[in-house]
């Protein structure tokens, strides 16, 4: 492999086009992680005004309900945080960059040089580098939706699980009082009859 001049000026052409993408995607996903941040400060707000709801002597079904109410909810603003790791993906972009301006740079400069020979290390070089920015604009992504599919998935899981739970306990709460009157009617039956045997006799 050696520097050819189609090989820099295609170098030269593609480099901004990844820059332009990356950063376009490196937006979009600021953009998610900071709404989700948000939503997880508002999911903070509402349990502290649960909190302050209950005043200051709350019954304990009052506070069984209140902390599962809450648990649920900074859950599931935690869970939301999750879509997007700027502290891991942030300065990976930033080498990646650094690489491609370097590309960039050595292209332009090759270009511009009258007869600066054939270069097989740096024509390496901006292959390797401008690989790896097609690789940080499509790979990366595509992981992050992937764990922001698998996120949402698992969260649903889970709420339809809970939900599913609340309703089998309600039944259940609902068939043990359906019991329990059908033991008071089957009693008052039994002293009824009982009552009027005695008239009877």
């Amino acid at each position: 492999m050696q520097m050819t001049e189609p090989f820099a000026g295609t170098i030269a052409a593609v480099v901004p086009v990844i820059w332009l993408v990356g950063a376009v995607e490196v937006h979009q996903m600021m953009k998610i992680y900071l709404a989700s941040a948000r939503y997880l400060e508002d999911t903070a707000g509402e349990a502290e005004k649960l909190l302050r709801g209950v005043g200051e002597r709350p019954t304990s079904e009052q506070l069984v309900e209140l902390n599962k109410e809450i648990g649920e909810r900074l859950d599931d603003g935690l869970e939301q945080t999750r879509v997007f790791p700027p502290a891991f993906l942030n300065p990976l972009w930033a080498a990646v960059v650094a690489a491609l301006l370097l590309s960039e740079f050595e292209a332009l400069r090759w270009l511009a040089t009258d007869d600066p020979g054939p270069r097989p290390g740096l024509a390496m070089y901006m292959l390797v580098s401008t690989m790896v920015g097609f690789g940080a604009v499509t790979i990366v992504p595509a992981v992050v939706a992937m764990t922001q599919a698998v996120g949402h998935l698992r969260r649903g899981k889970k709420r339809h699980a809970a939900v599913r739970d609340a309703v089998a306990l309600q039944v259940d709460r609902l068939r043990a009082r359906v019991d329990a009157r059908r033991e008071q009617v089957e009693e008052l039956r039994r002293e009824a009859d009982a009552m009027r045997s005695e008239q009877g006799e």
